[in-house]
This record gives structure tokens, sequence and C-alpha cells, in this order.
């Protein structure tokens, strides 16, 4: 069996429920009672983006004060890699393209050919595309075709029986208060646990066997079954963060503040049973099972992560404040963004390359 069978064999295994919705209730009562002490010291209106990556540089121990305003957005390849990359796998798994390699091409075309017809940015970066020259589109592309290969080698996607949903809005929790802090997590790729009754009777393979040749409509309703919220409030739902490099320290806990944003985000929806980091680069995969006792640790590292904020930016954080961890890093390594990279994907490309 190949590594990318075994990977998804694991994320689709059957996960007893270790979390409810009481805990995560818990958690938002108690970021909600202790953030506005916190942050406090700070100007009225200050905003504070609390992300994977700063906490990343919170467990590395950083000490370089490195968090300032967003310095001027310009567009580059990397900001592209991941809306495109996510497309074009769209593309392979609707059938119209064996690999990556050969979906990100057309799909971009096909995003600047809509922008140029009506004026919507599907990817918000066509119009920075069509004025490159044949160079830079060649830069652009392969950025996102590495990318996209990296992610369609690591997973056995035929063992689907139904769609994963890619990309799509990133999760976000606002705390209230007059000084915004919002907790932010992105996943990838979003899966439904297959259910337990045997009724069901598709195989996996028909995901990856699915023709391009069907009709626009009929793809357009396989792709939507897909995309959208699930099959109701109880289904259990796998995670797959994909990142640059290597595993990084305190990985348990980044991992699992992608599930508790998550069931911040929607209350009504249990939290997500599983988490899996994806580093397509160094061939690596880590899976973290969601409990209620990593809930409350990625809990106590955001408010870690808020606290190294605000001393970064010359405030003094109440001593004491928070759900009882320390203070941490005193300075984080990373650019608090608001915004910064790529939109998710959409399937609007997919649904002109099945109407062509």
């Amino acid at each position: 069996m190949t590594a990318a069978a075994q990977l998804t064999e694991a994320i689709l295994r059957p996960a007893p429920s270790r979390t409810g919705p009481a805990v995560a209730q818990r958690i938002r009562d108690r970021l909600a009672g202790n953030v506005p002490d916190l942050v406090a010291p700070l100007p009225p209106g200050e905003q504070i983006v609390v992300s994977v990556p700063i906490l990343r540089q919170l467990a590395s121990g950083g000490d370089n004060p490195t968090i300032r305003p967003d310095d001027p957005f310009a567009w580059k390849p990397a900001f592209v890699r991941r809306s495109l990359g996510l497309a074009a796998i769209d593309a392979c798994l609707a059938g119209y393209f064996r690999a990556p390699l050969e979906a990100v091409g057309p799909v971009a075309e096909w995003a600047v050919a809509e922008w140029e017809r009506s004026g919507w940015r599907t990817f918000h970066w066509e119009p920075w595309y069509a004025g490159l020259g044949t160079g830079g589109r060649g830069a652009v592309l392969a950025e996102a075709s590495n990318w996209a290969t990296g992610v369609w080698a690591s997973l056995d996607w035929g063992q689907f029986r139904t769609a994963p949903r890619l990309g799509g809005p990133d999760d976000q929790w606002v705390c209230p208060g007059p000084r915004t802090v919002r907790l932010k997590g992105r996943s990838e790729i979003r899966i439904d646990l297959p259910s337990p009754e045997p009724s069901d009777s598709g195989s996996g393979s028909s995901l990856r066997s699915g023709s391009g040749s069907g009709s626009g409509s009929s793809l357009r309703s396989s792709l939507r079954s897909g995309s959208g919220s699930g099959s109701g409030s109880t289904t259990q739902q796998v995670l797959v963060a994909v990142a640059g490099g290597s595993p990084p320290s305190g990985l348990d806990v980044q991992l699992g503040y992608l599930a508790l944003v998550a069931a911040l985000r929607t209350p009504t929806r249990p939290a997500p049973v599983r988490v899996v980091g994806l580093w397509p680069q160094a061939g690596e995969a880590r899976t973290v099972e969601v409990t209620d006792e990593l809930l409350a640790r990625a809990g106590d590292t955001a408010l870690d992560a808020v606290r190294a904020v605000v001393r970064t930016r010359g405030g003094s954080p109440m001593d004491g404040a928070g759900l009882g961890v320390g203070g941490g890093a005193d300075a984080l390594g990373t650019t608090d963004r608001l915004g910064t990279g790529d939109p998710a994907s959409g399937s609007a490309a997919i649904e002109a390359l099945a109407a062509a």
C-alpha cells in the first residue's frame, strides 16, 4: 500500500466522538471574558489576528519583534499557488485533466478570459496575471503546479466516496469588544467521514473515474455536492491543512487550533474529529485526534498569542489574565497580516470547463 493510500485510509477511519458543543461554548465564554482585559492597553480600534503562523512562532520561542502593520500588498506567484492549485485539483477530480500540471494553464486562462468578459474576478489575481509576460505567467503556473502536485500526490483520491471540499473561506471567530481580536484558521481540504451505514453502494473510485464529457449542469451538481455544508450538523468532519517546509514544534496544538476556530465559527456543528497536516515538500504528514483537552489547550495558546502580540505592540497585558497559560514568547517572528495570501478556489472555473 502506498503512503498516500495509507494516509487516506487513516483520514477516513471511523472516529469516536471525543468532543461536544458544550466544550466549545465554554472556551468561547472564557475567551470572551479574558481577551478584553488583555487588549485593553491597545488603542481603541486596534486589531489583532491570531493565526497558525503566529502560534508557530510562539512555539518556537522566537524573540524577534517582527509583528507590524501590513506592508503594501503586491501579488507574487506564491500568493496565487493555493487558489490556482486547488482549482486545478478540482478540475482533475472532475475528470477533465489527469494531473494538476495539465490543469493549471487552462484554469488560469479561463479565469482571465472570464474577468475580461464580465469583470468578475473569481480569484482576485486575474488582472495581475493578465498583465504578466510569458516568463511571468510561466513562473506563476510552475509555482501553482508544484504546490498542487504535492497535494495531489499526498492522498489517494479514489478512496473518497464524495468529493472533498477544497478551499473555501477561512474559518474565523471574532471576540466581541472595542478592539477586534480575530481567530483565524485556514484549511485546504474538508472531508466528511462516510456514514457507517452500508447502504451507500457507490465506490470511491467513481470520484476519479468520472468523465469530463458530461454536461456542465451535471458537473456543477457533482461539485456542489462536495462543496456544500455536508449532510447535516452531526456529520463528522476532518480538516486537512497544507504547509511548506517540515513539521514544526508545537504541532498538536497548532492543528488543534484549526479545529477550535472551526468549532467557534459554527457552533451548530460538532468540532472536527481529526486534523491532518501535510508538508508535501518534506513528504511528511501528521494527524491529531481532536479531544476536549486539545481544544482547551488551543484556546490557552490563542490567549498566549494575544498577550505576546500586545507586548510586541508596546502594551502591557494584565498579568494573570487568560486560561492559566504563561505569557510565552515576548515577540513573534511573523507578520500579523489581515487577509494576506490568496483567495480560496471556487468551482466557477471548473463549471466553465464543463460548459465549454
